[in-house]
């Protein structure tokens, strides 16, 4: 079976692999920042293609609300991609394409396969990075809802967030808190070229981060009890820092498992958009 030429747009990153049926990497095509728009980020999946020598497949997973054809319907956190598509005009006819959201394609990734439990498991997955969303698969199937928006996690209201404005327009959502766009806002570091909220000295950056902390474990307990989950699942490049740590240990889940660290790492958006370009390409 060939391979997925896999795309994660992120709202820092635009990765891109040839991934093989086995969740093999087969060739790591390119890194580079988040195109500033649309057009430019067709562009830059047009050159990933060409390098990967013009698979037949692509699977992109996308931090903004996309339709099926890859038009931007909703980005708070880049508004100039809304409205444009990101597929690649010269692309059509000569791959077949799938596009979902990238914290869904974590979801995918992270849920256990190739057991016979598979169908009746519960995977929550959480993506925390420059914004913050999430993914679930609820017995072995993806939670997409109506028009792919399913799992907006970054918009749920939680106590810690009070008073905080988010990206969207509204008050008190968990991503005003924790997201990555929100640390470097309320450290004042939003145009800075390079952030490690780590970095800082302990007294600047603990108490934004322990609001972060609180914000998330709150959110993780919502989820916990609303899906029981078999496993519940933190992503993202900062979900994977030390801030992971900090959450795990605020979650009170009622005796549920507690968060785990993506078992893909920076590559889940990878392996979870090949995996869906797969199931649908089959």
């Amino acid at each position: 079976m060939s391979a997925v030429l896999a795309v994660d747009l992120g709202g820092t990153w635009l990765r891109a692999a040839l991934v093989g049926p086995n969740d093999d990497i087969r060739s790591r095509i390119g890194t580079i920042p988040t195109p500033s728009g649309a057009p430019d980020c067709a562009r830059a999946i047009a050159d990933a293609w060409e390098a990967a020598a013009r698979p037949a497949r692509l699977a992109i997973a996308a931090a903004p609300h996309c339709d099926a054809a890859g038009r931007v319907i909703r980005w708070p956190n880049r508004p100039a991609y809304e409205g444009e598509t990101i597929l690649p005009p010269d692309l059509a006819g000569q791959v077949d394409f799938r596009i979902l959201d990238d914290a869904a394609a974590a979801a995918l990734a992270a849920h256990t396969v190739g057991t016979p439990d598979t169908a009746r498991e519960t995977t929550v997955v959480f993506a925390i990075g420059t914004g913050i969303g999430g993914g679930a698969v609820v017995g072995g199937r993806l939670l997409t809802g109506r028009s792919g928006a399913a799992m907006a996690v970054g918009h749920i209201k939680v106590p810690a967030a009070s008073g905080l404005v988010c990206a969207c327009g509204e008050i008190g959502c968990l991503q005003a808190a924790a997201s990555g766009r929100a640390l470097r806002r309320m450290l004042g570091q939003s145009d800075a070229d390079a952030f490690d909220i780590f970095a800082l000295p302990a007294s600047i950056r603990d108490p934004v981060l322990d609001r972060a902390a609180d914000a998330l474990a709150e959110a993780l307990a919502t989820l916990a009890r609303l899906f029981d989950p078999h496993r519940l699942v933190i992503g993202g490049g900062l979900g994977l820092s030390p801030l992971f740590d900090l959450c795990a240990e605020r979650f009170t889940g009622g005796g549920r498992p507690p968060p785990i660290r993506h078992p893909h790492g920076a590559d889940a958006a990878l392996i979870g958009a090949t995996r869906a370009g797969f199931r649908a390409f089959a």
